[in-house]
């Protein structure tokens, strides 16, 4: 059963399967199109329910598109630790691909890695490329061009 928010007003997590690479299904997330803020302490249950549901416990990679994120978009230190152990109890995840990263998530992610043993924070991989290089790192990544495409109209 999707989450409440998401069938009131759909894409509310921003949380989107867009393709296949490899045989392993990718989904997309962008901090700056999702309307849940965490004012209600919800977000989390509702991401995971999201993984849950939509990954069907197949191989996948969640890409995590940090364009555009302003401060309301920033999640706190706790929100992050607990998606990260939730995801770390996650055996389907293969990667998780950040493009268009900035300073915050990378700092984020360095502090994670220093306070937590998850291995799921080895699977994080910056793709900080723009145009057409960032066109060919996907390509690398066995992405088909439709899927490639969709990626960066985003």
């Amino acid at each position: 059963m999707p989450c409440s928010k998401c069938l009131e007003k759909p894409n509310y997590h921003s949380f989107v399967k867009f393709g296949r690479a490899n045989n392993v299904n990718l989904f997309y997330t962008a901090p700056a199109k999702t309307e849940d803020y965490n004012r209600d302490g919800t977000k989390l249950a509702n991401i995971l329910l999201h993984i849950e549901e939509g990954t069907e416990q197949k191989p996948w990679i969640w890409v995590v598109d940090c364009g555009n994120m302003k401060m309301k978009h920033y999640t706190e230190v706790s929100f992050n630790s607990s998606l990260i152990k939730a995801l770390g109890n996650n055996p389907q995840l293969q990667a998780i691909w950040i493009i268009r990263s900035n300073m915050w998530i990378r700092t984020t992610a360095t502090l994670l890695k220093a306070t937590m043993k998850s291995e799921v924070l080895r699977r994080i991989e910056y793709i900080d490329k723009t145009g057409i290089e960032l066109f060919d790192s996907l390509r690398k990544k066995q992405l088909d061009d439709n899927t490639i495409q969709w990626l960066l109209s985003q």
